[in-house]
Order: structure tokens, then sequence, then C-alpha cells
């Protein structure tokens, strides 16, 4: 059996985190291994858990989503980090990039995007949300 991809998870909205854990942890390759409300309690416990992924809310209070991922790339995490965001917004798709993330979705995406998109940032791979690609490519 391979191991699970162990998932961290930070969204400043406990339901749609509760939502996401479930659906997470229904998967059988996957586990959700934490998770906090804010992107300070991010930064501490994905360095003290070590997940594979940490899928971070851009909108957080205390840390952003991209302040957090500055944080933990600065302490040397080996987490990859999938940026999860409502906002189709180029200016934070490219610094989300910029900054080391592995990938961008929109809160909007089908629950089997978010899957793949996890499952693809495991494997090594950058995963942008569709809709956002024309962002770079235009550019």
């Amino acid at each position: 059996m391979t191991p699970r991809i162990r998932v961290f998870l930070a969204d400043d909205h406990a339901v749609l985190r509760a939502g996401l854990k479930m659906l997470i942890d229904a998967q059988p390759d996957m586990k959700v291994v934490g998770e906090a409300e804010d992107g300070e309690e991010a930064v501490e416990r994905v360095v003290s858990l070590k997940p594979d992924i940490a899928l971070l809310d851009v909108n957080m209070p205390k840390l952003d989503g991209l302040e957090a991922l500055r944080r933990l790339k600065a302490a040397s995490s080996q987490a990859k980090v999938l940026i999860l965001s409502m906002y189709d917004d180029e200016g934070y798709l490219r610094r989300a990039l910029e900054t080391g993330a592995s990938g961008y979705i929109l809160k909007k995406a089908a629950d089997s995007e978010l899957m793949a998109a996890l499952r693809a940032v495991a494997r090594g791979e950058v995963y942008i949300y569709p809709s956002l690609t024309h962002l770079l490519v235009n550019r």
C-alpha cells in the first residue's frame, strides 16, 4: 500500500475546514494531519507536523496565506503549498508562484478538481486552476 498524502488545512472558516477535512479524509490516499485558523498558527504547525502538502487560504488573519508561504519557505519547510483562494486575481497568482507555491486553486473548484490538484502537487507537479492559466500565458 502506498503511503497516504498528508495534508494540512489552514483557513479561517471552521465550516470550510470541516468540509475539506471530511472530503480529504474520505480519499483512500489522503489524510488531514492538522489544521489552523490563521497564518501564524499554520506556519508553526506545518513546521512541527511536516505534512506533504499545506493547503493555505490566501486570506487569513494574523498572516495571510502568501506571507505564511514565505515564512514556510524561509524555515526550509519541505511541505509543498497549494494556495486556496476565492480570488481569480493575477497579482495573487503571480505572488504565490514567485514565493514558491506548488499550485493555486479557487474555492469555487469542484471537489474532484481539488483532489486532482492535491494529487498533482504531491507528485511534484505545479497545479494552476484552469481558468487562470490564461493570466500567465497572455503575459
